[in-house]
């Protein structure tokens, strides 16, 4: 109990004595921090007043700082907290110990909090000096504010890359059983903004292996109600993963996308029936040789052609009659050409185009044999 009341009294004079002085020392600290061991309490509220008196040195209150860091005491984590989570003044390297110091608090929801609100803090403080940097700026000549601007905008997209690349290594790196719940209902949070649900994608395809994340990305491909920015960036992020279920996915994916353009085709093709713009003709032509499209919107490409009145287009449709393939065509080719008025035209070329379809398919069975 006497080794107490020393204390205590030393611990007085040591801080009266910095008070009168201005600035204590780092052995003035160490002598607390001594103190405090020896279970004295009030030498731990001289440490965190030393640390919060902006008029110490900078290297009395960063050994302060680490003093109480020490004690794990609610007294020093509410100190902390309070400093991180306002940070009034940018002195870099106290901010910077005293959340690694605040870090030590583990699993400490004060701790958590404060740490969470000493991004906000110190970004807002980021923002009013740059702000007043701006304002500054005024008194520059043009031609160098418009460099120090350029080289701003550069270093400011670099830290926004870098802050990006932070948060996705941080997620990454968390245990996987907490963090992919998480990202998977980021993802599929239609409330959110969609750079928000893809960067939670691009995070969670670092996890391709899990059995979640598969099964997640397999949903949203062949979910139709998704929006197409998000089912495209999920198709582009796993589009190297060899897994049977995705693999599926995205054969069903190809299959109601392919449905979908065959759909939009026909409607297009409705619209155009009398649609007499030149600038439209290669298109049809294009539409009613391609083998790759159904055969009922084929017809109505030719069936459209007629509309133009123009007999040129008949050059480029007779090589169909070519490919035995096409004979179902023959029929609407022919009511093609009457309405165009070149039957009498072009029946020999008819007639060719015939013949070397039968040519070809009688080579093919000679190959087949």
């Amino acid at each position: 109990m006497v080794l107490t009341l020393v204390s205590c009294s030393r611990i007085k004079g040591l801080f009266d004595r910095g008070r009168d002085e201005g600035e204590l020392s780092l052995g003035d600290v160490e002598e607390l921090r001594l103190s405090y061991i020896q279970q004295d309490i009030d030498a731990l509220r001289e440490l965190i007043a030393i640390y919060e008196d902006e008029n110490q040195p900078l290297d009395v209150r960063i050994a302060a700082v680490r003093a109480i860091g020490e004690s794990r005491h609610p007294l020093a984590l509410q100190s902390l907290a309070e400093y991180v989570e306002e940070a009034e003044a940018l002195e870099l390297d106290l901010i910077l110990i005293s959340i690694d110091v605040l870090g030590g608090f583990q699993d400490d929801p004060r701790a958590s909090e404060a740490l969470v609100q000493s991004i906000f803090a110190v970004d807002q403080k980021v923002r009013e000096l740059q702000q007043a940097i701006f304002n500054s700026l005024k008194t520059v000549k043009p031609e160098d504010r418009v460099l120090v601007l350029l080289d701003i905008y550069e270093r400011s997209r670099a830290a926004f890359q870098n802050t990006a690349l932070m948060i996705s290594k941080t997620l990454g790196n968390m245990d996987r059983d907490e963090v992919i719940p998480i990202l998977v209902f980021l993802a599929n949070d239609e409330s959110l903004d969609i750079k928000v649900r893809n960067r939670a994608l691009d995070i969670l395809a670092q996890k391709r292996d899990s059995p979640e994340v598969i099964e997640m990305f397999a949903d949203m491909l062949t979910d139709p109600t998704l929006e197409a920015q998000v089912r495209d960036f999920a198709l582009r992020t796993m589009k190297d993963v060899k897994q049977e279920r995705l693999i599926l996915a995205l054969l069903e994916t190809y299959n109601r996308g392919q449905e979908s353009y065959f759909s939009l085709l026909n409607t297009l093709l409705d619209a155009l029936a009398n649609f007499d713009d030149p600038a439209v003709k290669p298109t049809l032509i294009e539409m009613a040789l391609s083998p790759g499209i159904p055969r009922d919107l084929r017809i109505k490409a030719l069936k459209n052609l007629a509309v133009f009145k123009d007999p040129s287009v008949f050059d480029s449709i007779v090589p169909m009659l070519e490919d035995a393939d096409n004979y179902p065509f023959y029929t609407h080719i022919i009511e093609l050409a009457q309405r165009l008025g070149v039957t009498d035209q072009y029946k020999n070329q008819l007639r060719a185009a015939a013949l070397v379809a039968q040519e070809k398919a009688v080579q093919e069975r000679k190959l087949q044999q």
